[in-house]
């Protein structure tokens, strides 16, 4: 009898427990959707917006469930004992306080994911350990209103905690008629059955997975959809298979290469140049934080300065507008531009001791360059201390080499590492030294949020337009300190072209510079700036006198990617070498080029630009020099270049590390 009883009030109350769960989830989700919906897009969609809500909660619904399952089982199994049960019931209000405190934590750290990195949560959210954890926690202190979101979910919590005290005095007064005992069996089994169910998703053979949350053609629906335990989870796996590198055939590879690039091999020659193999230039590839275009297209000399000192340099020298940065995070776009790499993680996965025959500074090292990597934070910043001399970096500087250079750059240290200024004069401090031609690749870190320009810094006029404002939401409040960090960024660079252009250095010196990423916060889905959202700018000078003894044409129309970097470099700077390319191309080519851009998220081309999971939908361009795009959508021709190209990355890169480890 103390059984059935006991069994019957646990049912009934996990029940009014996994219903108040999905009605917080679900109530989370009705927010997130108000906040990042263009309502004017969702005409035609409703069937999509009702399948996003349904299908979200069939994902609620496994969570929570999976959240309670302690209860039931543990409720199930002392239910004979009414001492031990009366004991149970007193800790379910604290387990449910605390379940209730992560399901809105959780759900509203998932929208403040979505407004920095554009998605729900996922591998990135593991730079919180691969990157400066110290820096991450400070950095979202800076950004996030961690208090009020914590006090929320307190307050969540508190409600739950309250609510469930009532429900179980509540709950001693429910009294039920005696069953016989087999009746009881099947009623537990039964509801054992209905909660395995519900925690697996779905009655069919595959349980509820990821592939169900791709509800609708409109981005934003998707998002919404998986609560944040789901896309955790999803992360999880992620990253695990980021570890993991399956061999692959060499006939694979080669097919993927005809199927791509047009030839079995991605290697390439630059021409045979007699004034460049007498002349070696010094290279210096400086990549910015946050230099993105969807806030330099916003620059303005007189009201809205975002240049600064490098304002000559753009109208001078080569600039491309039309051009993507690899990723939408710092790492992964490194990785990519030096190791042909879409994983991230490589610096410090199984891999991270495996040489690269492929690396992008080999063909300098080849030449009798000496090759440096500078970084204005930390270098042992995701291994690259370590990893970087093992693909052909002779020395790693980092934010301790440059404040023993430079005592002042202590001063103004911010979260990530030093001011950009100090970077670049270390790099010019080594230029002039240099007693052989050096490459040189940077990586700035003022640009990064927490968005602040050193404190000795005098910003030139800056002003915060009604677009800007929309496109940060929440984080508006951050604008005028996004722009006046993304000026001193600029800034710092300008300063440095400018002090090479007027010394001995000029005409020895190529300077290239391209954005990591978009700058984060800024909305990335509006229709009419697809192509633009994920775009940086790629900026290059080259002395007049190399130019002199090379074949080149500039149009500034012209689409690339930083795949195209090196490509281009290499052109200019080295005669009659080979180097390993995915299809990079020079951009100043006399010669026409594919014009095509990749990032790993979306893809623009001479057409328009489009998303790599929705090739089909085409974004065009509004002109033949517009950065902006048509609202209406066309079909696209060249749909399947993207994830073929995708592929080629993740084939090219197992078979290095293959090749790497026989070596």
């Amino acid at each position: 009898m103390n059984f059935q009883h006991n069994f019957r009030h646990l049912i009934r109350v996990i029940s009014i427990l996994v219903l108040g769960g999905l009605i917080l989830l679900s109530l989370s989700r009705g927010l997130f959707f108000s906040q990042i919906v263009e309502f004017d897009q969702l005409v035609g969609l409703s069937r999509d917006v009702w399948q996003a809500f349904i299908v979200g909660a069939r994902f609620d619904a496994k969570i929570v469930s999976i959240a309670f399952a302690p209860l039931l089982l543990i409720g199930l199994s002392v239910g004979a004992f009414s001492k031990v049960y009366q004991r149970f019931t007193r800790v379910i209000p604290s387990y449910v306080a605390l379940i209730f405190f992560l399901l809105a934590a959780f759900s509203i750290g998932n929208y403040y994911y979505y407004v920095t990195y554009g998605s729900y949560i996922d591998v990135f959210v593991f730079g919180l350990f691969d990157d400066d954890t110290k820096a991450v926690l400070e950095n979202a202190w800076e950004d996030y209103p961690i208090i009020r979101s914590f006090v929320a979910s307190v307050v969540a919590s508190a409600l739950a905690y309250l609510g469930t005290t009532k429900l179980l005095r509540c709950a001693r007064k429910w009294q039920w008629n005696k069953r016989h005992w087999a009746l009881t069996t099947v009623s537990v089994v039964l509801t054992v059955l209905v909660y395995v169910v519900i925690a697996r998703g779905s009655i069919g053979t595959l349980p509820l997975k990821r592939y169900h949350a791709n509800v609708s053609q409109y981005k934003a629906l998707n998002i919404i959809t998986p609560n944040a335990f789901m896309a955790l989870d999803w992360a999880k796996s992620d990253y695990k298979k980021q570890s993991k590198f399956e061999p692959i055939s060499a006939e694979a590879v080669e097919d993927q290469m005809l199927k791509v690039l047009g030839q079995p091999t991605p290697v390439y020659q630059t021409p045979k140049n007699d004034y460049l193999a007498e002349n070696k230039p010094n290279v210096v590839m400086a990549l910015m934080e946050g230099m993105g275009m969807n806030v330099l297209i916003e620059d303005d000399a007189s009201h809205n300065d975002l240049l600064g000192s490098l304002r000559e340099g753009f109208e001078q020298d080569f600039v491309f507008k039309r051009f993507l940065a690899g990723t939408s995070a710092t790492i992964d776009s490194i990785v990519m531009m030096l190791f042909h790499s879409n994983i991230p993680t490589i610096s410090h996965s199984s891999a991270q001791k495996v040489v690269l025959p492929s690396s992008a500074v080999l063909p300098y090292k080849q030449a009798g360059y000496e090759v440096v990597f500078i970084y204005g934070g930390n270098s042992m910043w995701r291994n690259l201390a370590n990893y970087l001399p093992r693909q052909g970096f002779d020395t790693v500087y980092d934010e301790n080499s440059i404040k023993k250079a430079f005592p002042a750059a202590e001063k103004y240290a911010d979260t990530w590492g030093v001011p950009d200024e100090y970077t670049f004069k270390f790099a010019r401090k080594l230029l002039d030294e240099a007693e052989k031609p050096l490459m040189i690749y940077i990586m700035t870190v003022t640009n990064h949020s927490p968005f602040r320009a050193p404190g000795d810094y005098q910003p030139k006029p800056v002003k915060v337009s009604e677009r800007l404002t929309t496109l940060l939401g929440p984080m508006a409040d951050q604008a005028e300190n996004l722009l006046q960090a993304y000026q001193y960024s600029s800034n710092a660079l300008g300063e440095f072209v400018k002090g090479i252009k007027a010394s001995g250095l000029g005409s020895k010196t190529i300077v290239a510079a391209s954005g990591d990423h978009r700058v984060r916060y800024l909305s990335s889905e509006r229709s009419d700036e697809f192509g633009l959202s994920l775009a940086v700018p790629f900026y290059m000078y080259v002395p007049d006198v190399i130019l002199e003894h090379s074949d080149y044409r500039f149009e500034r129309n012209r689409i690339g990617s930083h795949r195209d970097v090196f490509p281009t470099l290499y052109n200019f700077s080295l005669s009659d070498q080979s180097y390993v390319s995915l299809g990079g191309e020079n951009l100043l080519s006399s010669n026409a080029i594919s014009n095509m851009g990749y990032n790993a998220s979306r893809s623009v081309n001479e057409l328009g630009a489009y998303s790599n999971t929705q090739p089909e939908k085409l974004y065009p361009w509004k002109d033949l020099f517009s950065l902006k795009s048509d609202s209406t959508t066309a079909e696209h021709i060249n749909a399947n270049w993207s994830e073929e190209y995708r592929k080629l990355q993740d084939y090219y890169l197992r078979s290095q590390i293959v090749i790497g480890k026989d070596d």
